[in-house]
């Protein structure tokens, strides 16, 4: 799921979900600096895949499964945080701008063994809260 995104469309997805509203492409073109074809391509890929609900002229909205992928993205952000800050001593400023870069290159598998690793942490370095997701069988067994 996570792996097979672009860095363009984690950055739509993680836009959308922390605007915490619909934007019109205008709008995320100018948050993102990104060029207004390239944006459009990209809401039409992230529709074809039903994690936004999109026509032209209007705005950009997440469906339920884009906003369950936000949730995904940002959880593995979060935990390859904590792996860098907690195992490589990286400063939280470090870990940060790295779990960025590093986001979509872990799987779900190795993603769900730094969660258990740290004992199902709740918030990263930097003070963000950890997510839960449909995929975190972490989550899952606890409940």
């Amino acid at each position: 799921m996570v792996q097979d995104m672009t860095m363009l469309d984690y950055q739509v997805i993680k836009c959308l979900f922390r605007e915490n509203r619909p934007l019109k492409i205008g709008q995320i073109k100018k948050l993102l600096d990104v060029p207004h074809s390239t944006l459009g391509s990209c809401v039409y890929r992230l529709k074809s895949q039903g994690y936004v609900e999109y026509e032209p002229y209007y705005e950009v909205k997440l469906t339920t499964e884009g906003d369950e992928l936000a949730k995904e993205i940002l959880r593995h952000k979060h935990l390859i945080e904590i792996f860098l800050y907690r195992e490589l001593d990286l400063t939280k400023e470090q870990a940060h701008e790295e779990s960025e870069r590093l986001n979509l290159v872990f799987s779900c598998e190795v993603i769900n063994k730094i969660c258990e690793k740290f004992d199902h942490p709740k918030e990263c370095p930097c003070g963000e809260t950890i997510l839960n997701s449909q995929s975190c069988h972490c989550q899952q067994s606890i409940i």
